[in-house]
């Protein structure tokens, strides 16, 4: 079995494909084209992944370049670009250090991904250089998912392709209240007619954030005009929202 932290090897970056496709959407992707509509410079896309946003915005005329700290959920964005036509500029870098000063028009961060980041520390290193990205009056769209604490395991999922198919475990969520942090453990199989294949466990772990202290971030980090709504509409997060986007200006 291979093990990894949370980052994406091979295996987990297959099942990430056939669960969330290049366009599949949670909201987000329609949110992100409106949210971005008048922007004719550069869009950074901290944690690109597979490309599953940052293909459809391409398609749609935007120019979006992309950083991830996984070689496998890279080596995939650029196929499936390529199969497309589209050639965007995509960086092996973890987006708490990755740093272009004022390169870049917007900054945006769909489905959570800054919750990857592991504690304040990273996680306000990454804002600051977020911040120093971006152009005088550019814009950080980020999504922050409301907390999350149960420690409930979830169902086995599978998926089937051709001969194939692909599992996958939550064996542990464990949630440590003194550091405000979810942590699964993934196992992801992958069969033929059967018989395994490949293995890979996974270490997931998610920091979690209240509005208040997120808000609190982005303003040490610089910047101003913070405002929050929830699930990809108008509306202020109320207590059943999912998922809440901050948005804000560096000046």
């Amino acid at each position: 079995m291979h093990a990894l932290g949370w980052n994406y090897g091979p295996l987990s970056t297959e099942v990430y494909n056939l669960d969330k496709p290049i366009g599949h959407s949670f909201g987000d992707v329609e949110y992100y084209r409106r949210q971005l509509g008048g922007i004719e410079g550069s869009v950074l896309e901290p944690a690109v992944g597979t490309g599953r946003v940052l293909v459809p915005l391409l398609e749609s005329g935007l120019r979006v370049e992309g950083c991830d700290t996984s070689a496998d959920m890279l080596a995939l964005c650029r196929a499936e670009c390529a199969s497309r036509d589209l050639a965007p500029v995509l960086h092996h870098a973890d987006m708490a250090d990755f740093l272009r000063p004022g390169a870049y028009s917007a900054v945006i961060i769909p489905a959570g991904s800054i919750v990857l980041l592991d504690g304040r520390e990273a996680t306000a290193r990454a804002l600051a250089n977020f911040h120093q990205n971006l152009e005088p009056g550019g814009c950080l769209l980020i999504d922050v998912p409301a907390p999350d604490m149960a420690t409930d395991a979830a169902p086995m999922r599978y998926w089937r392709r051709d001969d194939y198919v692909w599992t996958l475990q939550t064996l542990r969520v464990e949630y440590d209240r003194a550091t405000n942090q979810r942590t699964e453990w993934l196992r992801y199989d992958k069969w033929h007619d059967g018989a395994l294949v490949g293995s890979e466990l996974q270490l997931f772990r998610l920091q979690l954030w209240s509005i208040a202290e997120f808000r609190q971030l982005l303003v040490d980090a610089g910047f101003t005009d913070v405002t929050v709504t929830a699930d990809y509409g108008d509306a202020a997060p109320g207590p059943s929202s999912d998922n809440w986007t901050f948005r804000a200006l560096r000046h």
